[in-house]
């Protein structure tokens, strides 16, 4: 694996290349996320058969955490320049939650730069998104004084599917120990968030000229899966498969379904 720093005006982004395929694959991750959110086992998969370049985006892990607030676009923006830092003038992209929302706009802003366009367990944005209820909707106000591994374990236990914590503490432990060793700021956050709030792309999405696999969870709790079923309708020439039994992070719930899933769309 080899990492790198690129920049985008003043902002440094963090990121790192595995695998040797001829294709390049990249990963894009969701709201308050590092690259190593991703776990070890999905990137592995897809590094048999492709370069994999995974990066932290704006106001996570090693990349630079500004004070100002920024957009969705401004992250697509990002993406690309990762792109440009690596040489690939053109590249699969799958982004999960906001990572998706962001290969969103990198397909409809940057399409020529996209070969095809996995989402997972994301929304189109707009007055149609069905958003979390009860408890799990609490992850987005927990008090920003909490420690970290407190609110990590307890977020990680809540958007995943329903007994997962507790047949797999090793996979939420791991998530835990991540956000500790690099923890992302409250305002970056909160700038995240605001972002995917003023972020409407449901009227645009028909304009995807891309081959597009749509990937969701039927117990997500975090972004409830009619949002996929919703997102299959919207995208031209897309296909939604459902992970049956898992919540809102297959990477980790079902690393090895997902890795053949999206392996055999992306050859």
């Amino acid at each position: 694996m080899t990492s790198g720093i690129t920049r985008v005006g003043e902002i440094e982004l963090s990121y790192s290349v595995s695998g040797k395929g001829e294709s390049t694959v990249l990963l894009v991750m969701g709201l308050g996320g590092r690259a190593a959110d991703w776990g070890t086992r999905l990137p592995e998969i897809l590094a048999r058969r492709h370069r994999v370049v995974t990066f932290d985006n704006r106001g996570t892990g090693a990349s630079s955490k500004p004070k100002a607030h920024w957009t969705l676009e401004d992250m697509a923006r990002d993406a690309i320049t990762v792109l440009d830092a690596v040489g690939a003038e053109r590249a699969h992209v799958m982004g999960i939650s906001m990572g998706g929302m962001i290969s969103q706009l990198i397909a409809l802003d940057h399409a020529a730069r996209l070969d095809r366009l996995v989402l997972l367990s994301t929304h189109s944005g707009g007055p149609d998104v069905v958003y979390p209820s009860g408890e799990v909707a609490s992850v987005f106000s927990t008090d920003p004084g909490t420690p970290v591994d407190v609110m990590m374990t307890r977020a990680m236990r809540l958007i995943s599917a329903p007994g997962f914590a507790e047949a797999h503490p090793e996979a939420i432990a791991e998530l835990v120990r991540l956000a500790v060793l690099q923890p992302t700021p409250w305002r970056a956050f909160m700038a995240q968030l605001q972002a995917i709030i003023g972020s409407d792309r449901s009227k645009r999405l028909s304009k995807v000229t891309a081959p597009t696999l749509i990937v969701h969870g039927d117990l997500d709790p975090l972004i409830p899966y009619p949002n996929g079923v919703a997102l299959a309708k919207l995208i031209p020439n897309s296909t939604l498969i459902t992970l049956e039994g898992c919540g809102h992070l297959p990477m980790w719930e079902v690393p090895e379904e997902l890795g053949r899933i999206v392996g055999d769309f992306l050859s």
